[in-house]
């Protein structure tokens, strides 16, 4: 990963094919010349092919020397990860790594070595489980991280040391058991398959979570100690210093808790950083931490207006850049000669904006995204030293940008005051009067928030004719914490009052024409169209839904599964808050499935880990026992995104046909 340690926030690579190409980064380069599509002309219709035309380059990432970059490649619902030599863009390697759910990340641990997790299914509890696995680039050889007893999560690296070729990992040996540190020797071949662990550091009862400074020194242990509901800090300035307790805090107080995302520990410092709301604030702000006390300390960076979501250290901890949260995202490089870099990259390609993903640890090379709200984008290849940039490949070659549409910030007013943030997108050539709408609400639902980067979905909706608005309802991330505590226990009540007030907003502006509204959402976004048919269907026609959850209580049942940590707990909460009248019943759409009247078009993967595919069946069997037709889209292939572009293709060609006779644009 270089030396950056990114969140990327809204900004990750993309679907590509590969196109290669070659620019030189000079002071005359010339911009690509674009021709206008008039604001009076109607596109023409683009194929859905054009949109799922997919083989999935995600997370690419540089070697620490920059002489190669990795990347992630979806074809034929397999995952594949995929080597290329950074100076000739050709393939010098790559691995078969099965499922597209059975996949989650990897990193570079050396120059010639990768650490996969992958993930695997224990049939005793019908649980999931992470792993690491080394691939030794050169040999071509996969090889286990092991212990002899090992807990479901065994994939959370603390530390990784590229030049001596080790990593390591906080596992517990067990379930239910604290966490000991182990460190894995990639180099050795000791085990001709596999790569045993060696105990660098015991588990501690109050200790759940362990930190490590940049040279591999673990020095903060974070936990909860028996049923005090308490967060302890165990903590240490050195390896030889005993263990101490320097702070507690109470599970309960939420700004002392969100203080603690730690990052940046430096060998010979106690101070360290986390992005937080500094007390008494509002807005989250990069700010020190000095471990030493366990409290917060200066505050770094921060912003009037947009929380900080983001952060990129330097190769020894101190940060160099910052990332913002608010109408769009943006990072703004501390460290002056990369500043510079990204402004000749943002002159060489005019047009849309220019992003640097990842940077080798010598900055002698770049990958760069240049990509716009009606730009797929593309992946570029930059050597500072050569002033050379090459054009790897572009996202969606079969998509010309100049007949796309341009979403546009908005805000409007909720019923109850709350100001909400949105993006609008109007269908080009057509007045912006009396059109067709359709709410398009985002997944998540908490922390989680709607950009104006490229979307799919988005642009296939308005090249057919219809206006999308895309609301940032209360429980969204990115605009304060007060913003997002205020969806905390909302699901199906006032999160969803959010999205009815857009459209009455949308009615009273008049630009849409309140008889043809349409919800189509993903995910919790799912849940919120469906929902939004049986709740007010007298503002929506009908509702489209993508591995929607149906039934809360059996979806959060299924999280206490699939989450690991802290957060199953978290998640829990925000969901259900912490009202003793309030019933998930009473907005879980497979209860109520009796008073739906609208159309519905219910589409879900049926290797969906995330929302299990039982939630699709569990609502077509009630809709079939109470005599209500749905219409349904299994994917055999996909999960909780898609596996490959025949799977999409269908669901965007099942919902043109399903807008077109329900809620038809002309």
């Amino acid at each position: 990963m270089g030396f950056f340690r990114f969140v990327f926030g809204a900004i990750a690579a993309a679907a590509l094919w590969l196109v290669p190409a070659s620019a030189s980064l000079a002071q005359d380069a010339a911009p690509a010349v674009v021709t206008e599509v008039q604001a009076s002309e109607i596109p023409d219709v683009i194929p859905t092919s054009a949109f799922a035309s997919r083989s999935s380059f995600n997370s690419a990432r540089l070697s620490p020397d920059g002489s190669r970059f990795a990347f992630t490649v979806l074809r034929d619902d397999q995952m594949y990860l995929s080597v290329f030599d950074s100076s000739t863009r050709e393939l010098v390697g790559g691995i078969a790594l099965g499922e597209p759910d059975d996949f989650k990340w990897f990193r570079w641990a050396g120059n010639e070595r990768l650490l996969l997790s992958m993930l695997g299914r224990d049939s005793r509890y019908d649980l999931r489980f992470s792993r690491l696995v080394s691939f030794n680039l050169e040999a071509r050889r996969l090889r286990p991280l092991v212990l002899n007893r090992m807990s479901f999560d065994g994939d959370n690296i603390i530390h990784t040391n590229h030049d001596a070729g080790f990593v390591l990992v906080a596992i517990a040996e067990g379930w239910g058991r604290p966490p000991d540190v182990w460190r894995f020797d990639l180099t050795s071949e000791e085990h001709d398959d596999e790569i045993r662990g060696v105990k660098v550091e015991s588990r501690q009862n109050s200790v759940g979570s362990w930190l490590a400074d940049e040279t591999g020194v673990v020095r903060i242990g974070l936990g909860v100690r028996g049923y005090s509901r308490r967060l302890g800090m165990r903590y240490r300035s050195n390896a030889g210093d005993n263990w101490e307790t320097v702070a507690r805090v109470r599970l309960d107080d939420t700004d002392a808790r969100d203080l603690w995302d730690f990052m940046g520990l430096r060998a010979g410092s106690d101070v360290g950083y986390s992005i937080a709301v500094p007390p008494g604030g509002e807005r989250r702000a990069l700010m020190e931490f000095d471990f030493s006390t366990g409290e917060p300390g200066r505050i770094v960076f921060q912003s009037a207006d947009e929380d900080v979501s983001s952060v990129v250290f330097g190769p020894d901890r101190t940060p160099i850049a910052v990332g913002y949260a608010g109408e769009n995202y943006r990072r703004e490089w501390l460290d002056p000669q990369i500043r510079r870099w990204r402004e000749q990259l943002g002159a060489a390609l005019p047009g849309s904006d220019v992003t640097i993903l990842d940077i080798d640890d010598s900055n002698t090379r770049m990958l760069v995204l240049q990509s716009g709200p009606a730009d797929p984008g593309a992946l570029y290849v930059f050597t500072p030293g050569e002033r050379d940039l090459a054009l790897f490949a572009e996202y969606r070659p079969g998509l010309q940008p100049e007949m796309l549409a341009t979403p546009r910030a908005m805000r409007y007013e909720a019923r109850d005051g709350t100001s909400i943030h949105g993006y609008l997108t109007l269908p080009r050539g057509r007045d912006a009067a009396n059109l067709p709408l359709i709410v398009h609400p985002h997944g998540g639902p908490y922390g989680v928030r709607d950009w104006d980067d490229y979307n799919d979905m988005v642009q296939l909706l308005a090249n057919r004719g219809y206006a999308v608005i895309q609301p940032n309802y209360r429980g969204s991330g990115g605009f304060g914490e007060s913003f997002e505590l205020l969806g905390h226990g909302q699901v199906g009540r006032v999160m969803q009052d959010d999205l009815d007030d857009v459209v009455a907003h949308l009615v009273a502006q008049g630009t849409v024409d309140p008889d043809r509204v349409c919800m189509i959402g993903s995910s919790y976004g799912g849940f919120a169209a469906v929902w939004g048919a049986i709740r007010n269907p007298e503002i929506y026609r009908c509702a489209v839904s993508f591995a929607g959850v149906m039934h809360f209580e059996r979806q959060l049942a299924h999280d206490s599964d699939y989450l690991f940590g802290r957060n199953r707990g978290r998640h829990w909460d925000r969901i259900d808050g912490d009202q003793t009248n309030f019933d998930l019943d009473d907005v879980s759409p497979a209860v109520q499935v009796r008073r739906l009247t609208r159309p519905v078009l219910l589409v879900h993967g049926e290797k969906d880990n995330r929302v299990p595919f039982d939630q699709f069946e569990l609502m077509v069997g009630r809709a079939d026992n109470a005599g209500i037709e749905l219409e349904t889209l299994a994917l055999e292939d996909s999960g909780h995104g898609f596996y490959n572009p025949e799977d999409e293709q269908a669901y965007y060609d099942a919902i043109v046909d399903f807008l077109a006779r329900h809620n038809p644009a002309d």
